[in-house]
């Protein structure tokens, strides 16, 4: 009987719970609301990193530095524009999604999109 409501009770919870409250990374992409994808932004002189709950590495066909952070890559055209979208999505705790270089072994962000609509 306990179990039942248990059951019941965790199907209901799931069921109406907005789809964007999580977050989703596998292969060379990350999406979701910005404060369940990402832990926090950091910059220090090596670059400016996106830091990752634990365990979304092995979601992963890239390697992020240190199990944790993939850093943008700074030698884009577009950096600065990165730069502050990111920091835009994070403060305002948007949708985004990030993807990823498929040219490295190290999960280096190459794109941002703040996803206005969801």
């Amino acid at each position: 009987m306990y179990l039942r409501i248990i059951v019941i009770s965790i199907f209901l919870i799931t069921a109406f719970l907005p789809n964007n409250a999580f977050a989703s990374c596998e292969k060379y992409e990350c999406e979701g609301v910005t404060n369940v994808v990402l832990i926090s932004v950091k910059a220090n002189s090596k670059g400016i990193f996106a830091s990752f709950p634990e365990g979304t590495n092995e979601t992963l066909s890239c390697s992020l530095f240190n199990k944790t952070d993939a850093k943008l890559i700074s030698k884009s055209p577009i950096f600065k524009n990165m730069q502050s979208m990111l920091l835009t999505a994070v403060a305002s705790n948007l949708p985004i999604k990030l993807s990823f270089s498929t040219e490295s072994t190290m999960c280096k962000i190459e794109s941002v999109e703040i996803k206005v609509v969801e």
